[in-house]
């Protein structure tokens, strides 16, 4: 299989698909090839859209793709989209993988549908954050699944991702491709272990594409990297363990949610899971490991300062047009977001604390730890903008909209942002997809550090 001819061919895409996009073409593929594709509703979402998955091909070992576990990340839906048709078109390329594909195409077409408002548009980061959403944890597909850790109890799972859960119970996948994407960064992976060879294949497709491995912070503290770019998956253990040590109180009220979809899979079928987290944008100071004359506790302080200044931002406005609002999925994920910030913030301060903090950071961390985590904040602002307007507090919706290009105004200004071609990011993510496929089917059984 000539992987890197597979990338070559991948589209020139300028935007995103919509759900009723999603869904057409799914059809059309159901219609073109009967044989060989079935596309059956398996659920419905909260707000009752169908949730549909396609099944190609009839290996044994089978494969689990989702899309959209993030409905502000939809860059797998390309990634779906291209895969699904060329196995359907290339029989030597679906028998050489030798998986049956189970592929979600949009697990939570509610959130997508809310991101509608950005998916055709030039990108910008204004743009994005005038037009985000993203659910509260505890509705997120991801991190809907049942745990029980410590005083963390979570069973109230979402219907999006009770769907999921169905299909993990009844088709018993052995691997699973959860399609993430991230916002301001290089790229990077999540494993669920150790792959002889893997890790080597996963950069030489990056740099084939002009892409840029992530050098700078983690996205959270408490994630164990394996290699460069390359980390352990994690659940919600690591995040309970993590604000435990960091807090003086009681973190499962600051949690709220439960853990991810490797966990439960894990549980299930002892599979693999595999995340690739392509970004929007890039900055070429990501990659410039100088030292930049502070300490990474000094950077990630100002980081936190930062984005503390745009948390009472939110929260202010919010108190405004949330009063008697109706708890719509806009209002519970900025409800969410004010009601736990406090915590996150107070346990990454914490955290800051700790030895390996002392070291002098370099450019890169320094750029992301400050640049990085006010664009990922600001998103939230976003969403009290579009509050403001639902609710027609116009003078709030213009108060808003000003901050935010204030914001990106700053962004611009501490920054040279790359928008990155959608065709590099859907070749990263899919030939990346298929080496970790290639290197489970050959080796079966990852090495789990300290577990």
């Amino acid at each position: 299989m000539d992987i890197y001819q597979l990338l070559a061919d991948v589209p020139a895409y300028t935007e995103f698909p919509t759900v009723d996009e999603l869904s057409a073409s799914s059809r059309e593929l159901a219609r073109r090839f009967p044989n060989l594709v079935t596309l059956q509703t398996i659920g419905q979402s909260t707000e009752g859209r169908p949730i549909e998955m396609l099944t190609i091909g009839d290996a044994e070992r089978k494969a689990l793709l989702i899309g959209t576990p993030h409905p502000n990340e939809p860059i797998g839906t390309l990634t779906l989209e291209y895969l699904s048709r060329r196995l359907c078109e290339d029989d030597d390329f679906r028998k050489e993988i030798g998986y049956r594909f189970l592929i979600i195409k949009c697990a939570d077409p509610d959130g997508l549908t809310l991101n509608e408002g950005w998916l055709k548009q030039p990108f910008s980061p204004l743009t994005y954050a005038l037009n985000f959403y993203r659910p509260p944890h505890r509705e997120q597909v991801e991190w809907s699944f049942p745990v029980h850790y410590k005083t963390l109890h979570f069973t109230d799972s979402c219907p999006e991702a009770r769907v999921v859960m169905e299909v993990m119970d009844s088709e018993r996948p052995t691997f699973l491709y959860s399609l993430h994407n991230a916002g301001l960064c290089g790229v990077y992976f999540y494993v669920s272990g150790r792959l002889p060879g893997l890790f080597p294949r996963l950069r030489r497709v990056v740099t084939s594409q002009e892409l840029s491995i992530h050098k700078a912070e983690p996205e959270q503290p408490y994630v164990e990297k394996l290699d460069e770019g390359v980390y352990q998956l994690f659940g919600v253990k690591e995040i309970y363990d993590y604000m435990e040590r960091n807090l003086t109180e009681d973190p499962a009220p600051h949690i709220e949610a439960g853990t991810s979809s490797d966990d439960f899979l894990k549980a299930r079928t002892g599979g693999y899971s595999f995340v690739c987290e392509v970004p929007y944008y890039f900055d070429i100071t990501l990659n410039d490991l100088a030292p930049a004359g502070i300490t990474r506790r000094e950077a990630m302080l100002q980081g936190a300062f930062r984005v503390d200044s745009i948390y009472h931002d939110i929260r202010e406005y919010f108190g405004i047009v949330g009063a008697g609002a109706p708890r719509d999925r806009l209002f519970r994920s900025v409800d969410d977001y004010v009601r736990k910030a406090p915590q996150r913030l107070a346990a990454l301060k914490q955290e800051a604390e700790a030895p390996q903090y002392t070291r002098e950071a370099t450019r890169a961390e320094v750029f992301d730890a400050t640049v990085g985590r006010v664009f990922y904040s600001m998103l939230y602002l976003g969403e009290v903008y579009r509050l403001a307007v639902a609710r027609g507090s116009e003078e709030v919706a213009r108060v808003v909209r000003r901050r935010l290009e204030d914001i990106c105004g700053q962004i611009d200004s501490q920054s040279t942002l790359q928008t990155l071609p959608l065709q590099q990011l859907v070749a990263t993510q899919l030939g990346t997809g298929l080496h970790a496929m290639a290197a489970w089917k050959e080796f079966g059984t990852p090495t789990i550090p300290g577990r």
